[in-house]
């Protein structure tokens, strides 16, 4: 396993170093062969655009699902790119993204225990741990908190050589412990155990399908559909008193994202987990019915 972990990451490092303008006509070449000859996953992501926009037609959908596979491809480009952004000056001169209001995380991180973010599949998920490099528009004071405060929980892959390969890729450009970096899901709670006493921000995936075993909540109307998730995130928020906030990446139209944080609550010790899922289901909504091609609708989101 480690042998094959090693000669992907080797090749893939080798690919990172071209210039990210490559990386995005690779990009385009990689959407076509999902979209056109391989028809990746077609028939699930016009199911799942289907029941999401019933007021929509054909057509119109159709052009959404184009929109999503060149999407995809920006997002496996960026991701490849992004392994090799070991500088932290690549990641803030490339554009590729900005937060919008920083000022907002800052002050939530100041005031509480620390914070709980909680985030999709909207935008790249996958440089995430580029969070720090990444310009902030309009912050002129220090930010509270570095790397080493900041984790992300991520979902382990089904083949153990991709996900070392990618849990290593996504902290590329952190000089931290990686084991503090990135925490697979299933570990998160004795992770926050040890940790119990130290001011933390949790980056958390909330949209998942949940695990066979696991707890959730019902959303009764997500996208004009009843939708179980995990709700970990939430539960650890008002175990420990965090603030929590939604995070949305939108696309901008000349390339890249911006983030941008909303204010859930202040206390999630004050919320129950229905009332913190909701808001970041509506939330979440809003900014794909905004951008409805910049969401990941080749996975099945919505299982019975």
């Amino acid at each position: 396993m480690l042998i094959g972990a090693e000669i992907i990451k080797g090749a893939l490092r080798l690919l990172a170093l071209q210039p990210l303008k490559l990386h995005y006509f690779w990009g385009k070449c990689i959407s076509w062969i999902l979209r056109v000859p391989m028809r990746y996953r077609r028939d699930v992501v016009m199911v799942n655009l289907s029941r999401s926009f019933p007021e929509k037609k054909y057509k119109e959908l159709a052009g959404i699902a184009d929109g999503f596979y060149a999407h995809f491809g920006r997002i496996l480009a960026e991701t490849i790119w992004f392994a090799g952004s070991v500088k932290e000056s690549r990641l803030s001169n490339s554009g590729i993204c900005r937060i919008v209001n920083m000022d907002l995380l800052s002050a939530m991180y100041e005031e509480s225990p620390g914070v709980m973010i909680m985030t999709s599949h909207l935008g790249n998920w996958e440089i995430i741990g580029g969070f720090m490099h990444y310009p902030a528009i309009g912050q002129k004071l220090p930010v509270p908190f570095g790397e080493k405060d900041i984790t992300v929980v991520y979902k382990a892959l089904n083949s153990p050589v991709w996900d070392k390969v990618m849990r290593e890729n996504r902290c590329a450009p952190v000089k931290v412990d990686m084991d503090s970096c990135c925490v697979e899901s299933r570990d998160i709670m004795r992770f926050v155990i040890d940790h119990r006493h130290e001011k933390r921000i949790y980056i958390f995936p909330t949209d998942q399908a949940p695990y066979k075993y696991a707890s959730y909540h019902t959303v009764d109307n997500f996208m004009h559909q009843p939708t179980k998730t995990m709700t970990g995130g939430a539960s650890l928020a008002r175990k420990l008193k965090l603030s929590v906030c939604y995070m949305g990446m939108t696309e901008r139209p000349e390339g890249g994202y911006d983030i941008r944080f909303e204010e859930l609550c202040r206390d999630a010790s004050q919320c129950s987990v229905e009332e913190l899922m909701n808001g970041f289901y509506a939330c979440l909504a809003r900014d794909i019915e905004a951008q409805p091609w910049n969401y990941l609708w080749s996975h099945k989101r919505w299982k019975k």
